[in-house]
């Protein structure tokens, strides 16, 4: 794994990224913790971007913008990230699809579930796909993360299934592949625009059906 010198600016402000997540009450868990604490998020970001932007608690970095100047990746504001991942109760050892490609956030799910557990990255764009697995390998995430390129509303992996699967893209309904691909007691954290405002949401299978645990 990468690391940055805590004594450089970098890694000052991640330490102090994660104090104010934790003072904000973001982050819960002992393991999510020592993500935050371990994973540069400034390796997964364009390289003009100022830090006291990367570490910023409610910055979103955007990474990629179409032909329109429109933004279309990002790695999401930390706040999120580490909302959802508390959301999807991830333990060691632990399944989990992440849907939406980035490289960042991966990272700190491979930290979370450990070398025990699998994370599956995928992303209909092959640019970002290609982006986020380059940066991953750089920073020494490569043998812990497989990154896959597919539209993740289709079947895409056959009989396997996860214990937690992340929505880290924009959404308006739950895809039924999500649903069979997610384990009998797992987890599904997805951002639900509603009303004009989007909330993230966690489900639960719980005796047979789907049930909202918690929202964001």
């Amino acid at each position: 794994m990468m690391t940055v010198d805590g004594g450089d600016r970098a890694g000052e402000l991640r330490a102090r990224l994660a104090d104010e997540l934790i003072a904000r009450g973001y982050i819960r868990s002992a393991r999510v913790e020592a993500a935050f604490r371990a994973v540069p998020r400034d390796a997964f970001v364009p390289a003009d971007t100022p830090l006291d932007v990367i570490y910023h608690v409610d910055r979103s970095v955007v990474t990629k913008r179409d032909e329109h100047g429109v933004a279309v990746s990002s790695v999401s504001a930390a706040y999120i990230q580490v909302a959802m991942i508390e959301q999807a109760e991830l333990r060691p050892g632990s399944r989990v699809l992440e849907i939406g490609s980035g490289g960042y956030n991966a990272a700190l799910l491979a930290e979370v579930v450990g070398p025990g557990g699998r994370v599956v990255s995928v992303d209909i764009d092959p640019e970002v796909t290609g982006r986020a697995a380059a940066l991953l390998e750089a920073a020494g995430y490569g043998g812990r993360v497989t990154v896959i390129t597919a539209d993740a509303q289709g079947e895409v992996f056959g009989r396997e299934s996860f214990d937690a699967i992340i929505v880290t893209a924009g959404a308006w309904d739950l895809a039924p592949a999500w649903l069979r691909e997610l384990a009998a007691d797992g987890r599904l954290v997805v951002p639900l625009r509603m009303n004009g405002v989007s909330r993230s949401i966690a489900f639960r299978w719980e005796t047979g059906r789907l049930v909202s645990t918690s929202a964001v």
